[in-house]
């Protein structure tokens, strides 16, 4: 899974700090040629952790939305008439 729209957009410079243990092992990497730079490092490094977050957030949202009755009954009313129509695509098939 990647992030959406990436490539469109702008980057930002930001400054940090980072424990020089990761920036060593980051530069060990790129020595080895497993990274580009230690700059493409902490960006996938970023995205995966945005990434995860996301998903985690996603997660705590669905579950708060299963408890949501009128959410729960679209949701049902929804599934029901695409199996309708998913039966009438298996038959075509």
């Amino acid at each position: 899974m990647r992030l959406e729209h990436r490539e469109k957009e702008i980057s930002v410079k930001y400054t940090t700090v980072l424990p020089r243990y990761y920036v060593d092992e980051l530069k060990t990497m790129v020595k080895k040629r497993i990274i580009p730079s230690v700059n493409q490092g902490i960006r996938s490094a970023v995205e995966c952790f945005v990434l995860d977050h996301k998903q985690h957030m996603y997660e705590m949202e669905m579950k708060e939305a299963a408890n949501d009755k009128a959410f729960m009954e679209r949701t049902m009313e929804t599934q029901e008439i695409f199996s309708i129509s998913d039966a009438e695509n298996e038959v075509a098939w």
